[in-house]
C-alpha cells in the first residue's frame, strides 16, 4: 500500500526537512479505536499526522477525489476514503467514521472542518468529532501542530493527555454530552496551542 511506502520511505525525509520538535511524543502511541484531532492549517498536516504517527491513521476526503478510477485507486492507498460512504444523506461521513472505529481503526480529523484562514489563530470547532467519539466511544488524542513553524522548517508540534468521552459527560452532568466534549476539545486545543507557543523563541515568533 502507497501509505505505508510513503511511511517508510517519506516519512525520513519528512524529519529532515521539517526537523518536527514534538513534546509528548509517546502519546501519540495507541492500540485498538482511536481517533486523532488535530487542528488544521495546512494541507500538510495529514501528512506530518501520518508521519509522525507510530501507527497508521486513515483520513477521510472530499468524495469528489474518488470518482475517476486512477485518483480513486491512489487515495485509497493512502489510507483515504470518501466521506459520502457509509449513507448518501450528511450523516454519511460520520457513520463512514464510525464504522472505521468499530472496526478497531485509528481514524484522524479535523475539527474545524476545514482548513483555518489565519495562521494567528484557529477556527471555530464544529461538533462532529465530539459526536463521532461519544457514538464510537473511543478516546481521542489531541495535537496542536504550530502553523508559523512551518516557514520555519522547524515544526513545533503538541500532544495532549487523551481525552475520554465517557469521563467528560461524568464530568459534566448538566450539559449536553456532545457540547460538553466539544468544549473539552476546545479548551485542550488552545492550552497544547499555548504550550507549544512557549517552546519557540520570541524573538522567532516576531520573525514569521
Amino acid at each position: 500500500m502507497l501509505y505505508w511506502f510513503g511511511k517508510i520511505v517519506v516519512t525520513p525525509f519528512f524529519f529532515l526537512i521539517f526537523r518536527p520538535v514534538i513534546h509528548n511524543w509517546k502519546g501519540l502511541r495507541s492500540k485498538g479505536p482511536v481517533m486523532y484531532l488535530c487542528n488544521h492549517f495546512s494541507l500538510a498536516d495529514a501528512v506530518a499526522l501520518a508521519a509522525i504517527s507510530p501507527r497508521g491513521i486513515r483520513f477521510m476526503a472530499l468524495e469528489s477525489l474518488f470518482v475517476k478510477p486512477i485518483p480513486n485507486a491512489f487515495f485509497r492507498s493512502l489510507n483515504m476514503l470518501p466521506a459520502g460512504e457509509g449513507g448518501g444523506s450528511r450523516l454519511g461521513p460520520v457513520k463512514r467514521a464510525i464504522a472505521l472505529l468499530n472496526d478497531g481503526y485509528a481514524f484522524g480529523i479535523f475539527p474545524e472542518g476545514h482548513r483555518s484562514p489565519l495562521y494567528t489563530e484557529m477556527d471555530a470547532f464544529e461538533k462532529g468529532a465530539a459526536f463521532i467519539a461519544l457514538r464510537a466511544n473511543v478516546p481521542i488524542i489531541p495535537v496542536y501542530m504550530d502553523p508559523l513553524s512551518w516557514k520555519r522548517m522547524r515544526l513545533r508540534v503538541t500532544v495532549g493527555e487523551r481525552i475520554v468521552p465517557e469521563t467528560v459527560k461524568l464530568e459534566c452532568p448538566g450539559q449536553k454530552p456532545v457540547d460538553a466534549l466539544t468544549d473539552r476539545i476546545v479548551d485542550t486545543l488552545n492550552t497544547l496551542r499555548e504550550e507549544t507557543e512557549e517552546m519557540i523563541p520570541l524573538r522567532q515568533r516576531r520573525r514569521v
